[in-house]
């Protein structure tokens, strides 16, 4: 119990110590989350808490302006669903949500987990059907309608929300073959489809596709830029059997970098040309 409580002192010393030096308060804090963790494993969910109220966001104040985590908050179920972005099932799961600007972009960010579960007799069974980071950010061009652009996957495509979700899509075929062949697009208007997807804004999409591991979406809807990555990952979890070290420091900095290499890829953050989004 006095190895746990040192390691709750280690942790408060080093959010002081962030304010003279980052790198130091960081690596205090460590020890303190590494104690706890030796001493107390049945506490799994305040070792995690710890990690990621210090360390991990330590990090993100590194990387990002006027950053904010808060875990316990995600994405709204209902909103998810309403938007008709990514398949979705009977079981749900967002936390973890960051909020921030990059570039002087402002973006918002959640680890989204979607599933579906049935029941066979005395068996059940899990398939989940989207697990990854939803991202949302400012775009340089207004727009009105609902776009969707998704990679295509063998037996997981199919119009947005179904046939009966009041969704008013058609798909849409853009002038580029190759963008065709990688990616599907459905739309509420054509004219609005073909005004954001530039074949400069295309190419850029299908570098993002190439050089992002997990299947891409993107989205055009309430105003805003809608990026998610079906990587399969649940971002910024803590080692448990193993000790905190710097290389998991680079895994954080890694996992965050996704949404400044997605601002710098499409020019998130280059408003010429365009108008800034309503709020």
């Amino acid at each position: 119990m006095a190895v746990t409580l040192l390691g709750y002192i280690l942790i408060v010393l080093g959010v002081l110590l962030l304010f003279s030096s980052v790198s130091f308060g960081i690596l205090t804090g460590i020890v303190g989350v590494g104690l706890i963790l030796a001493i107390n494993l049945t506490e799994k969910p305040k070792y995690v808490r710890a990690y990621k109220n210090q360390i991990v966001l330590a990090v993100l104040r590194e990387m990002f302006e006027d950053v904010h985590l808060n875990l316990d908050a995600g994405f709204n179920q209902e909103w998810v669903e309403d938007a008709h972005f990514i398949p979705t099932g009977n079981r749900f799961f967002s936390d973890d949500q960051i909020s921030g600007s990059c570039r002087g972009c402002l973006f918002r960010r959640s680890d989204v987990l979607t599933q579906q579960v049935t029941h066979t007799g005395k068996t059940t069974t899990v398939t989940t059907l989207f697990e990854g980071p939803w991202m949302v950010f400012e775009f340089p061009k207004s727009f009105g309608h609902y776009l969707l652009v998704r990679e295509k996957e063998f037996l997981s495509n199919g119009k947005p929300g179904g046939w009966f979700s009041g969704l008013k899509t058609e798909r849409i075929a853009m002038e580029s073959e190759e963008f065709n062949e990688k990616f599907e697009v459905y739309a509420e208007d054509e004219h609005e489809a073909f005004y954001l997807l530039t074949p400069q804004f295309m190419e850029k999409l299908e570098q993002a596709e190439r050089e992002i591991a997990g299947r891409m979406y993107y989205g055009f809807f309430d105003h805003e830029f809608h990026v998610a990555v079906d990587n399969r990952q649940n971002s910024f979890e803590p080692p448990v059997f193993t000790p905190i070290t710097p290389a998991q420091l680079e895994e954080i900095r890694t996992e965050a970098r996704l949404v400044c290499e997605l601002i710098d890829l499409l020019h998130l953050a280059d408003r010429e040309g365009g108008q800034r989004p309503k709020p």
